[in-house]
């Protein structure tokens, strides 16, 4: 069953009211090129057989990333306080993009430092 074009557009109201909070435990500097950033994770090895592997071959105890210039002025902008629209408002002026350039742009970056570990998305409580 497909959902309905009001329940799709709530879950964007919804997801636009996401509030990215960064990683405390990661690293930053400045990166190789002007205007790029240099951002390292810690790695967590969770499981014993993890970590036994992790001693045995050497693994390393953080990742790094650089991220571009867009992608840098997005990770300095996260302060745990704007949500994703405001984000999106601030890049639309900054790059001056489209609203829904904007918005792509805002949700492609959160989902690749989601997965990178570096931010973490949190929802306002209702009520």
């Amino acid at each position: 069953m497909d959902p309905s074009p009001q329940s799709q557009a709530e879950r964007l109201r919804e997801s636009l009211r996401a509030v990215p909070v960064r990683n405390a435990h990661v690293f930053s500097s400045p990166g190789p090129n002007p205007g790029e950033l240099t951002v390292e994770v810690e790695l967590r090895y969770r499981s014993a057989a993890m970590r036994f592997l992790r001693d045995l071959f050497g693994l390393g105890s953080r990742k790094k990333y650089v991220l571009d210039r867009i992608g840098a002025a997005f990770y300095a902008a996260i302060d745990g306080k704007k949500d994703l629209e405001a984000l999106a408002d601030e890049f639309a002026a900054r790059e001056k993009l489209t609203f829904f350039e904007s918005r792509a742009l805002v949700g492609q970056y959160l989902q690749t430092l989601t997965k990178k570990g570096l931010v973490v998305a949190t929802l306002p409580r209702r009520g």
